[in-house]
C-alpha cells in the first residue's frame, strides 16, 4: 500500500497540553471521527511508540471504544505525553493523523472548611492539604459567590444568618472536590455586649417591661385595701354606741 500520499485531513497538532485527565481515573481520547461498521487501519502511538494497531499485536494493548477512539484506564503520571492517531483507509490512502497530548495530573483532595470568630466577622477558611495550583470557589446556600477566589472568606456578623450553609469548591484543571456543608455559629462576645447593673441590657428590658405590669397591678391592690381600711375607721364609733345603748 502506498502510504506516502499527503492527509486530506491534518487536525491540531500541539506540544502543549490539550486535554488532561487525573492520576487512577480514566479517559477516552477521541479522533473525531465516525468509523463504525466501516473498515480501516487504525493505529495509535505514545511518544512515538506504538501502543495500538489494528493490524499487529501491540504488547500491553490498550482497550479502545466501538469507535476506535483509545481508552486509558487508572492513569498514572507516566501516561502523560503525546498520543497520536492514525488512520488509512482500505486503499492505504491516509485519511486522518492527529495528535492529542494528554496531561495526568494529581487530583485534588476534599477540602475542609473551617471558621474562625472576631469581634465584627466571621472567616472561613478552606484548607486544600498538599493540593497546588488549585482553583477555589465559594457558595451559600448553594449560590455561587463570584469574586471569592480566595482560600479565606470572611464576612461580617451582620450578614450571617442561622440558617446559610457555606461551602468552597476546589478544582485544578483534571479534577474537582467540594468540602462539606459548614453552618457557621459564634459564640456571643460578653466583652461586646452592653450591660445595666451587671446584666444583659436586652435582659433588663425584659424584666422591666414585665415588671412594669406587676407594678401597676400592685399600686391597685394597694389602693383597694386602703379605702377599704378608710372605710372601717369611719364606721367603727357608730358601732361601738350601739353596743353601749
Amino acid at each position: 500500500l502506498d502510504r506516502t500520499e499527503e492527509p486530506c485531513l491534518v487536525l491540531l497538532s500541539a506540544e502543549e497540553c490539550t486535554m488532561y485527565a487525573a492520576v487512577g481515573r480514566n479517559k477516552v481520547i477521541d479522533h473525531g471521527l465516525e468509523l463504525l461498521g466501516q473498515s480501516f487501519h487504525l493505529r495509535w502511538s505514545h511518544d512515538d511508540k506504538i501502543v495500538y494497531d489494528t493490524r499487529k499485536n501491540t504488547e500491553s494493548k490498550p482497550q479502545t471504544t466501538p469507535n476506535g477512539s483509545l481508552l486509558l484506564t487508572n492513569l498514572q503520571l507516566n501516561n502523560t505525553g503525546p498520543y497520536q492517531v492514525t488512520i488509512y483507509d482500505n486503499a492505504g490512502k491516509l485519511v486522518l493523523e492527529k495528535i492529542t497530548h494528554l496531561c495526568v495530573l494529581s487530583p485534588v483532595s476534599k477540602p475542609r472548611l473551617t471558621h474562625t470568630c472576631t469581634d465584627a466577622s466571621v472567616s472561613l477558611r478552606c484548607d486544600v492539604g498538599n493540593s497546588v495550583d488549585v482553583n477555589v470557589v465559594w457558595s451559600r446556600n448553594r449560590q455561587t459567590l463570584t469574586g471569592s477566589t480566595d482560600k479565606t472568606l470572611t464576612i461580617t456578623k451582620a450578614m450571617l444568618k442561622s440558617v446559610d450553609l457555606y461551602v468552597c469548591t476546589v478544582s485544578n484543571k483534571a479534577s474537582e472536590e467540594k468540602s462539606d456543608d459548614v453552618n457557621p455559629e459564634c459564640a456571643e462576645d460578653s466583652s461586646s455586649t452592653v450591660l445595666l447593673f451587671g446584666m444583659k441590657l436586652w435582659l433588663m428590658v425584659a424584666i422591666l417591661a414585665g415588671g412594669g405590669g406587676l407594678l401597676l397591678i400592685l399600686i391597685v391592690i394597694t389602693l383597694v385595701c386602703v379605702c377599704q381600711s378608710r372605710r372601717r375607721r369611719a364606721t367603727t364609733p357608730v358601732v361601738t354606741q350601739w353596743f353601749k345603748l
